[in-house]
Order: C-alpha cells, then sequence, then structure tokens
C-alpha cells in the first residue's frame, strides 16, 4: 500500500513538470529572422510588393511576430508613426547588399548612405555584413559609412526621403578613409 501512495504523490510532480515545459516552450519567442518570399509578401507600411532582397528588412515584435518591410525607410516610419517603443522591438534585420539572400542583424551591419543607393523607397541605404566592403563600396558610389545605425532612428532623414546634400548633419562619418 504505501508504495502506491508513493506512486500516486510521483504523478502529480510529472505532471506538473510536462506542464511546465510546455508552458515555456510554448512562451519562448523566437527573435531568428524570417526568410523574405520576394514578389509574394507586401511590405507592411507602404503595401509594395518586396522585390528586392537587398533592401527587404523586417523586426521582431516582443511578442514574436515578425513584420517585413521594403526598405529601412518604411520600417523607421511604421516604428514612428506608430508609436513603437524601443521595449517592443526584439529584433530588426536588413538584408545584406552582398548577398541578398541573408538578413543581417541591423545592430552588427555596416550601414552605408548615399544619394547613389537607390533603395524602393529612396532611403538610399545599404547594409553590409563585411565592414570592409562596406568601405569599398561607400568609396565606389560616394557614399558615407553611418558610425551608428542609430542615427538613421533619430534622424528625420528617412521620413523626409532620398539623402542629399542637407542632411548631411546626420552625424556621418565621410568615408575617406
Amino acid at each position: 500500500m504505501k508504495k502506491t501512495l508513493n506512486n500516486i504523490k510521483v504523478v502529480p510532480a510529472i505532471l506538473l513538470a510536462l506542464l511546465s515545459t510546455a508552458f515555456f516552450t510554448a512562451c519562448s519567442i523566437d527573435d531568428s529572422p524570417q526568410p523574405v518570399q520576394l514578389g509574394k509578401e507586401d511590405c507592411v507600411a507602404c503595401q509594395m510588393t518586396l522585390m528586392d532582397g537587398q533592401f527587404a528588412c523586417e523586426y521582431i515584435t516582443d511578442k514574436g511576430k515578425c513584420l517585413k518591410f521594403d526598405d529601412l525607410s518604411c520600417l523607421f516610419n511604421y516604428l514612428a508613426k506608430n508609436n513603437i517603443a524601443d521595449k517592443e522591438v526584439l529584433k530588426i534585420y536588413v538584408g545584406d547588399y552582398q548577398h541578398p539572400e541573408n538578413l543581417i542583424d541591423l545592430k552588427t551591419a555596416t550601414l552605408v548612405l548615399g544619394v547613389d543607393i537607390h533603395s524602393p523607397m529612396g532611403g538610399g541605404v545599404a547594409a553590409f555584413s563585411d565592414k570592409d566592403e562596406a568601405i569599398r563600396f561607400a568609396e565606389d558610389t560616394k557614399s558615407s559609412v553611418l558610425d551608428s545605425w542609430t542615427r538613421l532612428k533619430k534622424s528625420k532623414h528617412l521620413e523626409d526621403g532620398m539623402p542629399g546634400k542637407e542632411n548631411k548633419d546626420m552625424h556621418m562619418r565621410e568615408n575617406k578613409e
């Protein structure tokens, strides 16, 4: 009889362990980039079909939802217009200009800003996973390497459209290296 009582006490503990595991597994948020299906998905902000992997980007919400955009200007304008706080943005990924099939973390990407960078919405920003390639690209296109991705977010540049001479006050580092 004593053996049966011990078995009865073990069953609730096992059940609790299984339920806890299921709960935490269901509640974990996948913040990895989700592949962009060019020609099949639309930009959340402007509703244009995503066509160019070099500029496609996405952000993962704090709830795990992935929202896709055709250009960083659409993404940052969307965040600003909808008053989305930083704490609600888990990750931002952007297409690697050299390898458009890859999405890279915006925080680790090297960003190049220039008038000769023809992104879908005229934001003029290209992202690179390789800093040396970004610098070469900036030299070739007479563009600037940004010293921080937060410059884009804090600037009115992306809300105003294509970069021009009047937007050189973004605290960019001119690429003369």
